[in-house]
């Protein structure tokens, strides 16, 4: 058979069969990745492979099976960004480096991590964590440990950190360094300062504001408790103790003996023409004193006399400057001849309200009101007896 008669055969075939020939695409068109609504929960675990590092010669990242909270291996890493570098971090994508809307996530999600340290006890972990979407902007968040760390301290134990999403700064558009919720790209560590630590199973959890809130008071049953029972004025250790002592311009400040040889306070005010009548005391060498936990059920007590003008207030003070006073008025002295009991339950101070740090109280103070005398003893703190 010649060429010829063999191409005839061939279309004589195609046409008898109606055979068809199809289009064949050789050029995909690219798409845009579409965004996901649904996040990846796993951010790192040894069983999701590795994160991308840059800590150049300021640091070590590697993945260890010296120690880990889940699976067989956790991150190891030390830096110490003092040595000359400029940016050091690491980081991973939510889901691989697709673009992901966090914006219905933002109230029901945290970043969850575990952490330890290589050896010893720190407060605090130095790392900013950031959101980084597809066009460069980012939201940026320090991983306070006071608010985020499901403990008291860091050591060689695991300890879980959990970052609610609604505490990174998120706005509805696009300006300057804010981030585009709904093209989020990946969650990156920004490493500050010094530190040496072990971190595990970097995840997105679910979680609501009333697990925060349960968290925060976790936390706070887990920190040491003040004494029930705290001495504040101690005979013959007025000077030592409390500031505004000796002979002022508007009030003198002794401790003196009755006839029986009692020692106490004595304090003398005028307030007519001056307005600086007034003193503190600290009871623990002016280090932090601990009211933490003794606040619902615990009283500010003394023995006064007075004359028959005297009122003043009497306040307490944290070392931030937080203060609550109460004032003592004539009506809640029964006796001028008699010494009398002052119960002042600590709760009527409202110093959880007023924001005082309850483990950094720093003084109780006395301030006059009107001119007069007082005589005080036995200052203290004590339980209170219903409780």
């Amino acid at each position: 058979m010649n060429r010829l008669t063999s191409i005839l055969l061939f279309v004589f075939l195609i046409q008898s069969c109606q055979i068809e020939m199809g289009k064949v695409q050789l050029y995909d068109e690219y798409e845009q990745p579409q965004q996901q609504e649904k996040i990846k929960s796993v951010v790192y675990s040894d069983a999701e492979g590795t994160m991308w590092n840059s800590l150049f010669n300021c640091g070590e990242f590697e993945i260890s099976k010296e120690t880990y909270y889940k699976g067989k291996a956790s991150i190891k890493i030390s830096w110490d960004k003092n040595m000359g570098c400029e940016w050091i971090g690491f980081g991973n994508s939510f889901n691989n480096w697709q673009p992901v809307n966090i914006k219905k996530h933002v109230d029901n999600k945290a970043l969850s991590f575990f952490v330890r340290t290589h050896h010893g006890e720190v407060n605090s972990i130095p790392i900013v964590a950031s959101l980084e979407d597809f066009s460069g902007g980012g939201s940026y968040l320090f991983i306070d440990c006071k608010k985020y760390l499901k403990g008291i301290s860091i050591d060689t134990s695991w300890k879980q950190v959990i970052v609610p999403l609604w505490d990174f700064p998120m706005g509805d558009e696009v300006e300057n360094d804010d981030i585009d919720a709904s093209s989020v790209k990946q969650l990156k560590f920004q490493l500050e300062g010094a530190g040496k630590f072990f971190i595990d199973e970097i995840t997105l959890i679910e979680f609501s504001k009333n697990q925060y809130k349960n968290m925060l008071m976790e936390v706070e049953n887990m920190k040491p408790k003040g004494a029930k029972k705290q001495q504040i004025y101690k005979e013959g250790n007025l000077i030592k103790s409390a500031w505004g002592t000796g002979k002022k311009l508007c009030h003198s400040l002794e401790e003196t003996s009755d006839s029986i040889g009692e020692t106490h306070i004595k304090w003398e005010f005028e307030t007519k023409n001056c307005n600086w009548a007034q003193w503190g005391i600290n009871w623990n060498d002016w280090y932090q004193i601990n009211f933490r936990g003794i606040t619902e059920f615990s009283t500010l007590e003394f023995k006064i006399k007075t004359d028959s003008t005297a009122e003043f207030y009497i306040s307490i003070e944290d070392f931030k400057g937080h203060k609550s006073s109460k004032l003592i008025t004539q009506q809640q002295i029964k006796n001028h001849s008699q010494w009398t009991l002052v119960k002042i339950p600590l709760k009527d101070f409202k110093l959880r309200e007023n924001n005082f740090v309850l483990d950094q109280i720093k003084q109780i103070t006395f301030k006059g009101k009107t001119s007069g005398k007082v005589l005080l003893d036995d200052i203290k703190i004590n339980e209170n007896e219903t409780h």
